[in-house]
């Protein structure tokens, strides 16, 4: 018997099915968040009839504003390949000491100052930890989270902080400028001054460089060192700032007021598109992600599903997030 020949396929064919695939693998893996909020979005228009009403829209917006504020701080600490779980603790240092001064009669610029200053001090101790004891930063700031929950029990001694200073400023989280909520304002404020310096300066490009590869950064005269605590002392004050804001909305602080940031703010920042070894994502697409985390509990409501429904899908929205990073990288 003699035996046929396989026939194989052309080499130029094969090249451009392999090219097709790696572009269709590209675009999931840099914009698949994206696609999957539109795709969200066209479903619940379709599904409720209220979802995409200007009232529930600015309901969506408000909720997603003051832990997309924490996820700036959050975005920059990751693309260095760094990470801090800490935040939940000083969003809620920031509360308890902006409420603490408000409460006081203080003031809400003084409230402010306090808050934020509270998050540098974890900023300040989390970029210790990384860079002087050199602890991996999952480690430090997962150490920091709890000090951080103890130090605001002690404070406050197991109580809630609240009074009519709180409800005076109430204006701050519950307030609207041009039809647009306060915090709403806020967020995109603050995001348009983080894009700009990441994409606009040389402090951005440099905290790219770093990273993406901190030898060649350090060997290119970029000082790393500096870099990283100028990372965690700005998420740290995001972070404050963020929990002074919390603190305005809910008419009281306490030291878990942050137990529920951690999960949220994670997630959108890795569907965001932020690689968990750092050097590659954009902060616009981090405030993308919390927007579409918050329209997914929003959404869900509308259509009645069960909290627990609710919690087994957002496990499955981090599952997808980290799936994205496996496929960018």
């Amino acid at each position: 018997m003699i035996a046929t020949p396989t026939r194989l396929a052309a080499p130029g064919r094969v090249d451009r099915r392999h090219a097709r695939r790696s572009q269709v693998i590209s675009l999931l893996a840099t914009h698949g968040s994206i696609v999957a909020f539109v795709l969200w979005v066209l479903f619940l228009c379709l599904a409720t009839t209220t979802f995409a009403s200007v009232d529930n829209i600015m309901i969506v917006l408000r909720q997603a504003a003051i832990f997309s504020i924490v996820a700036i701080g959050t975005t920059i600490v990751m693309l260095l390949g760094e990470l801090d779980i800490s935040f939940g603790s000083a969003l809620a240092m920031g509360g308890i000491s902006g409420a603490t001064v408000l409460v006081a009669g203080g003031g809400l610029p003084l409230a402010v100052l306090a808050a934020v200053g509270a998050g540098l001090v974890f900023g300040a101790v989390n970029a210790f930890l990384v860079t002087v004891l050199r602890i991996p930063s999952v480690v430090a700031t997962l150490a920091t989270l709890g000090a951080g929950t103890g130090v605001g029990l002690l404070f406050t001694k197991g109580t809630t902080i609240y009074g009519d200073g709180l409800t005076e400023v109430s204006f701050v989280t519950q307030g609207y400028i041009a039809g647009v909520p306060v915090p709403v304002l806020i967020a995109i404020g603050l995001y348009v001054v983080a894009w700009f310096a990441l994409t606009r300066t040389r402090w951005g490009a440099h905290l790219y460089a770093t990273g993406d590869n901190p030898q060649s950064a350090f060997r290119a005269g970029i000082n790393v060192t500096r870099m990283r605590v100028a990372a965690f002392l700005v998420a740290g004050a995001l972070a404050g700032f963020a929990g002074l804001l919390l603190a305005s909305r809910l008419g009281r602080a306490s030291a878990d007021m942050g137990a529920d940031a951690l999960f949220p703010v994670l997630t959108a920042v890795i569907l965001g598109g932020v690689s968990i070894e750092g050097g590659r994502g954009r902060v616009i697409n981090t405030l993308i992600a919390c927007i579409f985390l918050a329209s997914i509990t929003n959404g869900l409501i509308l259509l009645g599903v069960d909290s627990t429904v609710q919690q087994i899908v957002q496990g499955g929205v981090l599952v997808l997030a980290v799936s994205l990073d496996r496929l960018r990288r």
